[in-house]
């Protein structure tokens, strides 16, 4: 969970560093909350980078 204001919407995407799909996200409570599967949590095993990709 991202404890942080995060401009994110319906449509746009979540990535992170070294893993190659989308991931799946919701917001709960104003926080953006990240579905971080095995397979990514197994790429990033040091430190974990995540990028939002707007729509325009």
């Amino acid at each position: 969970m991202v404890d942080a204001p995060v401009p994110v919407r319906p449509g746009d995407k979540v990535t992170m560093l070294g893993h190659d799909r989308p991931l799946t996200w919701t917001v709960s409570g104003g926080s953006l909350v990240v579905d971080v599967p095995r397979a990514a949590r197994d790429a990033g095993r040091y430190a974990w980078v995540f990028k939002v990709h707007w729509q325009v």
